[in-house]
């Protein structure tokens, strides 16, 4: 793409997020989402997403908002429960999903130990009462609360508690690829609309999706999945 062509793309995306806002969600251009008084940013999840694609794994943009929506309880929650992964064992990890990313392993950046400890603590936390409890609390305020820009569809837990279903089963199947970084899987937890990511934002500064995991039921001959938070 030529440069004035992704100039033309770029301002086309400010016009549109401009345009698309509706009553209750953010109408300035560069919002992702607010929620509970904080605002996170376009560039935050695009330098998320490309944390995790420079470790070996495309992401949607939705699943990538969505840890990004939940950090502050899943922080505020695992040191609640102490669960502690302190930046050596999070840098080599980050450096673990590299290599079952089959992608050169580097030092991490600020962004991948970001992402990486985030994960790690929703799956510490998921498989906890105490844990899961605060998660599904959370999820339901987002849900009523979150003021999102409309590129990324709609947040719903319904969509969320799916998605936890579908990477846990991923989990459980993939764990001798991934050995002691099975919970990678995580990363794909998602209470948007798969791929709601749309073809003008495209070269406008924000990542290209990745297919999100089939929301697709558990067969019924599969081994039982770990247990997720209910509705």
């Amino acid at each position: 793409m030529t440069s004035m062509k992704r100039l033309a793309a770029a301002l086309v995306a400010i016009l549109t997020l401009s345009a698309c806002a509706v009553t209750g969600q953010p109408a300035h251009p560069g919002t992702a989402a607010i929620y509970e008084g904080a605002t996170i940013t376009t560039a935050q999840v695009a330098a998320w997403g490309t944390a995790q694609d420079d470790m070996g794994y495309p992401n949607d943009p939705g699943a990538v908002l969505t840890m990004l929506l939940l950090k502050s309880v899943l922080d505020k929650e695992a040191a609640t429960e102490g669960i502690v992964f302190d930046d050596k064992q999070i840098s080599t990890e980050a450096q673990s999903w590299m290599a079952a990313g089959l992608v050169d392993v580097v030092p991490p950046t600020t962004d991948m130990m970001d992402v990486v400890r985030t994960v790690h603590n929703f799956e510490a936390l998921v498989f906890t009462k105490q844990g899961a409890a605060a998660i599904q609390a959370d999820l339901r305020s987002i849900e009523a609360s979150a003021q999102v820009n409309p590129m990324y569809g709609n947040f719903t837990y319904d969509r969320f508690v799916l998605s936890v279903k579908v990477v846990a089963q991923a989990q459980q199947d993939q764990s001798a690829k991934y050995g002691p970084v099975s919970y990678l899987v995580f990363r794909d937890v998602s209470g948007f609309e798969p791929n709601a990511h749309r073809g003008w934002m495209v070269g406008a500064g924000i990542p290209s999706p990745s297919p999100s995991p089939s929301a697709s039921p558990t067969p019924a001959t599969a081994s039982p999945a770990p247990a997720s938070p209910t509705p």
